[in-house]
């Protein structure tokens, strides 16, 4: 019970999240580098990220998505990193915490 309750926590911080999120908001290719979120990044705009700012995209996620954080960032980057499914690096961020 308490893993299901811990998924409809996360999924209600992002949809509050979303809902917050200004509509005209550009791409991560039209914003600047800092502040870029995993949020907007493609897979490719994923695979151009040098290691350390992988890390601080990842520690990002977690910090806003993630209450119960039982995996690091550096985890999830190299999670990202390893994923070969297609989907948003957002999406395949989600499975991977939702994994662990």
């Amino acid at each position: 019970m308490s893993g299901r309750v811990d998924r409809i926590g996360a999924a209600c911080a992002l949809l509050a999240v979303l809902a917050a999120q200004p509509a005209a908001r550009g791409a991560a290719a039209e914003s600047s580098a800092d502040d870029v979120s995993l949020l907007y990044l493609s897979s490719s705009d994923w695979a151009r990220q040098p290691s350390p700012r992988k890390v601080a995209l990842a520690a990002d996620f977690m910090r806003i998505f993630c209450t119960d954080q039982k995996m690091s960032a550096a985890s999830l980057a190299d999670c990202l990193d390893r994923d070969e499914a297609d989907g948003a690096p957002f999406e395949r961020a989600m499975a991977c915490v939702s994994a662990r």
